[in-house]
């Protein structure tokens, strides 16, 4: 599991209230993935985050980090930060190749675990666990 996918996550049971976010992390298992080891595209990387930087939940990427041991991220984004294409690269390599290979998930409201196995995250819920959709 991905950092940046741990930025969408959530509990979405009834119990949980609508406040099963952030997710704490308990990581048992955690990969760096090595831009030597794929072929990158700097100029992509840089392009991709600049698209998506706005939708990031920076207080949750900054506790998520946290909780893999990854303390060097600022507290703040500031527009300097932003438009620093050597600061938007280390985002990346954050955001895209640090991965939680096995571990858990924690309810921030419920306590309820969600295992990750394989970087897969199971967030399988009971039907009657489920909130009502409404259309």
């Amino acid at each position: 599991m991905r950092l940046l996918t741990h930025n969408a996550l959530r509990n979405n049971a009834a119990d949980a209230k609508g406040k099963g976010y952030p997710l704490k992390i308990i990581a048992d298992e955690i990969r760096v993935d090595d831009h030597e080891e794929k072929i990158h595209n700097p100029e992509q990387e840089i392009a991709f985050m600049k698209g998506i930087l706005g939708m990031i939940d920076w207080s949750t990427l900054v506790s998520g980090a946290a909780d893999l041991g990854l303390d060097s991220i600022p507290a703040k984004l500031t527009e300097e930060m932003a438009s620093d294409d050597g600061f938007l690269k280390v985002l990346y390599h954050i955001l895209m190749n640090v991965r939680v290979v096995q571990g858990k998930l924690v309810c921030p409201e419920t306590a309820r675990v969600f295992t990750v196995q394989d970087g897969i995250p199971n967030f399988m819920l009971n039907e009657e666990e489920s909130e009502n959709v409404r259309i």
